[in-house]
């Protein structure tokens, strides 16, 4: 595998219909396996849709915060050139890209998710088993700021009140006590699957979900890419909107992903920008950190991570 963690040659012709796209950790309203990350951005379309009956998960009570790029998905680079290739390509080579994203030792990424007040900022390196995250964004428990960690299987969370609460379950009274700490979450605990999904390369290979359809050639970050634009399928109920995925014009790794949607005059827009390809994650397990099973949580109000259902309400706006 070279330094842009690729390797992968699929033939761009006679392609066989692609598999079905992998089931986003995108969420946009409560389910039994509720996701955190941009799970909790996205859940707050429902909550406008249904602010006029009793909104759910994050509410999103204003709108209209400037987001990075326009709300058509152009992005910052060079705008496509006006061929675009045969779906058959399209679809081929949104495939190597993503086994090359699954395959690569490791890379570096960000992701913004913006629209309205529900705002959130990942910045994560990934590995094969193993990843960090560093997870701020906007909720009605206030501002949640924490940090994952993945080692051997469990998963490291430190993080403020907010965080604490709505993640972890832990009590209000008691959540101070824990701000800043290190805590350890294993497997089978109840919030191990929502801060768990979205941390190794695999995990974000499933992300970055499109149906492809055209390609195109294009400058991003002064790099020459391949844009692969298409539609971005609809999650649990959730409109499909549109997005694209530059890659690199030689090892197919991912450059950026850009994906837009749109419902009832509100647009979220999820960015994602990647780099350090070929690069593993070095992470140890923090020292002294407390068992989850110790802290006397229990499932908040709409399930772990998903913003507040039933909390205060704090729609303040936060810069990323």
């Amino acid at each position: 595998m070279d330094q842009h963690g690729s390797g992968v040659d699929t033939p761009v012709s006679d392609v066989p219909p692609p598999p079905p796209p992998p089931e986003s950790t995108y969420h946009w309203g409560p389910a039994p396996d509720n996701r955190r990350p941009r799970s909790l951005v996205a859940s707050a379309f429902i909550a406008v849709t249904l602010v006029v009956a009793a909104a759910v998960a994050v509410p999103l009570l204003l709108i209209g915060r400037n987001t990075h790029t326009n709300s058509s998905g152009s992005g910052s680079g060079s705008k496509p050139s006006p061929t675009a290739s045969s779906s058959p390509q399209a679809r081929a080579l949104y495939q190597q890209a993503i086994a090359a994203t699954r395959a690569a030792p490791g890379f570096h990424y960000v992701a913004v998710t913006s629209g309205g007040v529900a705002s959130q900022k990942i910045v994560g390196d990934a590995g094969q088993n193993t990843g960090t995250q560093a997870i701020t964004f906007s909720a009605s428990y206030g501002t949640e700021q924490f940090t994952l960690y993945l080692v051997g299987g469990t998963v490291y969370f430190q993080g403020n009140v907010p965080a604490l609460e709505d993640q972890l379950g832990v009590p209000t009274n008691s959540a101070s006590k824990y701000d800043g700490r290190w805590i350890s979450i294993a497997s089978g605990d109840g919030p191990y699957t929502v801060v768990a999904p979205g941390i190794t390369t695999g995990d974000q290979a499933d992300e970055i979900p499109l149906v492809a359809n055209a390609t195109s050639h294009v400058t991003t970050s002064g790099t020459s890419a391949t844009r692969i634009s298409g539609t971005v399928p609809p999650v649990r109920g959730a409109p499909s909107g549109t997005g694209y995925l530059d890659i690199d014009a030689t090892s197919h790794a991912p450059i950026q992903y850009v994906s837009t949607v749109s419902a009832n005059g509100v647009t979220l827009k999820d960015t994602v920008t990647f780099s350090a390809w070929g690069t593993a994650p070095s992470v140890s397990a923090p020292t002294g950190a407390i068992a989850w099973s110790t802290l006397g949580a229990s499932e908040p109000p709409g399930g772990y991570g998903n913003g507040g259902i039933g909390g205060p309400s704090n729609q303040t706006p936060i810069p990323l």
